[in-house]
């Protein structure tokens, strides 16, 4: 028979016969359980949701079920770019950058998360890691984006300084902070290697003389800009966010497109209160010798919808037409000799002298004779670069203001002009 001394039983039974023993083993026995529960179901939840963009470094411990774009975009206005979330990238596709232009699609990663696999892409996809850092842009009308988006400091490089208008890089292009690489097909590749930018922002007419192809041949991202393309004031503001999905600023841009829109539709709406029979004739353009022409924008085109806006109707525009037809100077004479207004829209032009200097025929039009002459250059730099052609495109609530204070100055008796100017009478 086996004597073994059982000590550990008889401690045992010692503890069960001790009530208050007895209800402290108990109590931290379920804690024990407990902690090894809650252990257990912690493992198999899934990984913490961000909630927001990530928009400065990489990520640090990647999990495939987290969603690292919960701040997203949705595009409302404009028609030439669309975008589509995934958890750890996505992909943005831009329509119709020029004539005869396919689909250049981009996959934006996020860093420090796996990239998907080419395989699954149309050709010539560019795999670009978000948020991107050095940027070089090669149109003005890509500045204001950076600039209301916070992202100046990530601004490398510029085409040329020349007809700049955003002051804050102006100044730092004049103090070697930002350097000039070049135009077109002739761009610097050199410099650009040199300056080590993660991104070039780019815009395509023609791909013989473009730098986008010239940049992909030399390995360097490039991304399209084509907000040139849209036809509606709204659309080409909201390449904002175009500009803002490459640094995951997503929620700022959404902000930043909402109140221009909302103020775009606040004008709007007030000049609709202005009866059809108080809306004026706008004759716009002059013509051009060189040419041979005067152009008229369509009812549809960038233009032609931002004067109906404003309360105006466009004389000799095409109707349905999202281009411009160039017409004879008898044919303007004819149907534009009684325009209400005239927006002249003609660089070096600042009073009625110099339209005359033209044309000594502008003279006979009745706008001309009443002083309802108005250009767009009220803003311009020392060499004539015109804001309206860099701001004013992200801020067409300001154009439509300038325009609906032409057509109906009752409506906005104390309106402050930010791009539009009545030409001097001399």
């Amino acid at each position: 028979m086996d004597q073994r001394p059982m000590p550990t039983r008889r401690r045992w039974v010692f503890f069960l016969s001790s009530p208050v023993s007895s209800y402290v083993h108990r109590r931290d026995m379920m804690k024990s359980t407990l902690l090894v529960i809650i252990v257990l179901l912690t493992s198999l939840l899934p990984a913490a949701a961000l909630d927001a963009n990530l928009t400065d470094g990489c990520v640090e411990d990647y999990a495939a079920d987290v969603d690292y774009f919960p701040q997203k975009i949705e595009v409302v206005d404009a028609a030439k770019f669309t975008v589509e979330y995934f958890k750890s990238y996505k992909v943005v596709s831009v329509a119709d950058a020029f004539d005869g232009a396919t689909d250049f699609s981009y996959a934006l990663v996020q860093c420090g998360t796996p990239a998907p696999s080419p395989a699954d892409f149309p050709e010539g996809t560019q795999f670009i890691e978000v948020p991107t850092g050095a940027l070089i842009t090669l149109s003005t009308t890509q500045l204001p984006a950076l600039s209301q988006l916070g992202l100046l400091d990530r601004l490398a490089g510029v085409d040329s300084g020349f007809y700049i208008s955003t002051p804050e890089v102006a100044q730092r292009i004049a103090e070697g902070e930002i350097a000039e690489v070049g135009f077109g097909n002739q761009v610097n590749i050199e410099l650009v290697l040199e300056l080590e930018p993660q991104l070039v922002m780019s815009y395509g007419f023609n791909p013989a003389s473009d730098a986008h192809p010239v940049l992909l041949e030399a390995g360097i991202f490039t991304a399209l800009d084509a907000s040139w393309r849209e036809l509606s004031p709204l659309g080409r503001a909201e390449w904002i966010k175009f500009t803002a999905l490459f640094y995951n600023e997503e929620e700022r841009a959404n902000a930043i497109y909402e109140d221009i829109a909302a103020q775009y539709e606040m004008v709007r709406e007030r000049a609709a209160a202005a009866g059809a029979e108080e809306r004026p004739a706008v004759l716009i353009n002059s013509f051009l010798g060189y040419a041979d022409a005067w152009f008229i924008p369509g009812e549809d085109t960038y233009v032609g919808q931002l004067i109906r806006d404003a309360g105006g109707d466009l004389l000799l525009a095409e109707a349905g037409s999202a281009s411009s037809q160039g017409l004879g100077f008898e044919a303007v004479f004819e149907g534009g000799l009684n325009a209400d207004v005239w927006l002249v829209e003609t660089f070096g032009v600042n009073s009625s002298a110099d339209m005359l200097a033209l044309d000594s025929r502008f003279g006979d039009f009745a706008a001309f004779q009443s002083g309802e002459l108005w250009n767009n250059n009220r803003d311009e730099n020392a060499n004539g670069g015109n804001n309206y052609y860099e701001w004013g495109v992200t801020n067409p609530q300001l154009v439509l203001a300038d325009l609906l204070a032409i057509f109906h100055p009752d409506l906005m008796p104390d309106h402050e002009f930010a791009f539009y100017q009545r030409l001097a009478s001399e």
